[in-house]
């Protein structure tokens, strides 16, 4: 099912939420370029759609989120990112990869939509361990390939699909609708019993997050004026180091850098002593990965600090034990069933796109949250990020492939990236 909301509105219920959160009196900025628009000059159009198809526009309203955090972030630091919009962070991996467009197969390669049981399922095999898991999550099938995964999961129910997956660590999720949910949640301290940090022209933060969301809001707040430390763990360093150079470089350049060996006491208490004087923490573990390190988020957000917990599906309950990575998360948050309204099937649309929304989204709360005197918990779930999206966009097959003619004779250049 379609969106059932403009595109237009969404400027205004994001800032909506923001005022009512933090307390901050946010007019909602101009909405930016229309998202058929927005989706070519970003170079998203061209890595969606089937790989032997023409490129594809995706009905909702993913551009406009993306414009209308970073608008707000600028608005809320007082500062300009140096950024032309939202939009251009979206597609700018893809461009300096040259990723190519593949259907049901995600722009890089390692997600595959598949059909299965009762619908389709989204799964992720992006690190060469995963591989070594296929035979126990499809009991002995499925070891060599992707022909043979697809042929042993298409008569099996996704619900027992994905939790299968959950328990050995693999990332899938269902291809769901779009429901009706927050982008984010905030679990504030005890009634300001400890006061936020006072004083200081702009925030410190660390960044204990890794691969794609996590890092970007940590280069966006950097851009807006805030001092930027990235933490990384001698034993397991972020995976993206091993990655595109250049990207890297572009979410982690402008941050200081601290190595640390998370194993021993003394890394322990040097890690303890960087959170403890943060205004800012960013992170994107699992929550029982840092409690086994003796850090509790919810202490540390109740000393005053702003603590943004970005996790696939979310912090709490049986879905804080499930992985998962931008592509499969925004199928689990309704893209996927929205490009089939339109387009006759589920398509990955974009690049792994849960991730830069989410970081956008990630760098506006997290600034709020301090600007407003810390001690909150902000949490994030790459689905949810999405879902919310995803309720605002094309209000009709008609007016969707509308936006697929308007993006077709659109000729202005790509955003810069």
């Amino acid at each position: 099912m379609l969106p059932k909301r403009s595109w237009r509105d969404l400027p205004s219920a994001l800032a909506a939420l923001i005022a009512q959160e933090f307390g901050l009196p946010l007019e909602p900025e101009a909405l930016g370029d229309h998202p058929a628009l927005a989706w070519r000059r970003s170079g998203l159009m061209a890595i969606t759609g089937r790989s032997e198809g023409k490129p594809l526009i995706a009905p909702v309203a993913l551009t406009t989120l993306a414009d209308s955090a970073l608008s707000l972030l600028e608005t809320v630091s007082g500062r300009n990112s140096g950024i032309a919009c939202g939009a251009q962070l979206l597609g700018a991996r893809a461009r300096m990869m040259g990723l190519r467009r593949g259907g049901a197969v995600s722009a890089n390669g390692s997600c595959r939509i598949l059909q299965c049981g009762d619908g389709h399922i989204a799964l992720n095999l992006p690190r060469a361990d995963d591989w070594d898991l296929i035979p126990a999550f499809l009991d002995g099938d499925g070891a060599g390939n992707w022909d043979e995964v697809a042929r042993s999961v298409i008569t099996r129910p996704s619900e027992i699909l994905v939790d299968r997956a959950g328990m050995l660590g693999l990332a899938c999720a269902a291809v769901a609708p779009s429901l009706e949910t927050a982008p984010f949640h905030v679990a504030h301290s005890r009634a300001g019993e400890f006061p936020g940090r006072q004083g200081r022209e702009r925030p410190v933060v660390v960044d204990l997050s890794v691969l794609w969301a996590g890092p970007l809001a940590g280069a966006l707040l950097a851009s807006c004026g805030a001092q930027v430390v990235k933490v990384q763990s001698i034993g397991r360093p972020d995976g993206a180091l091993k990655g595109h150079a250049g990207f890297y470089s572009s979410l982690n350049g402008g941050k200081a850098e601290r190595w640390i060996d998370f194993t021993s006491d003394t890394g322990r208490a040097e890690l303890r002593a960087l959170i403890d004087g943060a205004d800012i923490v960013i992170e994107s573990s699992r929550p029982r990965a840092l409690r086994q390190l003796g850090i509790e988020a919810e202490e540390v957000a109740a000393k005053g600090a702003t603590w943004v917990s970005i996790t696939a599906h979310g912090r709490y309950g049986i879905e804080a034990h499930r992985i998962g990575f931008g592509d499969d998360a925004a199928m689990s948050g309704g893209l996927g069933q929205a490009m089939a309204a339109v387009w006759n099937e589920p398509l990955f649309a974009g690049d792994a796109i849960a991730d830069p929304l989410t970081g956008i989204l990630a760098a506006l709360l997290a600034w709020s949250g301090w600007m407003t005197g810390g001690g909150g918990l902000i949490s994030l779930a790459l689905a949810d990020v999405v879902r919310f999206a995803c309720r605002y966009g094309a209000t009709d097959i008609k007016q969707a492939r509308e936006w697929q003619r308007l993006a077709e004779a659109d000729g202005a250049p790509l955003y810069p990236f």
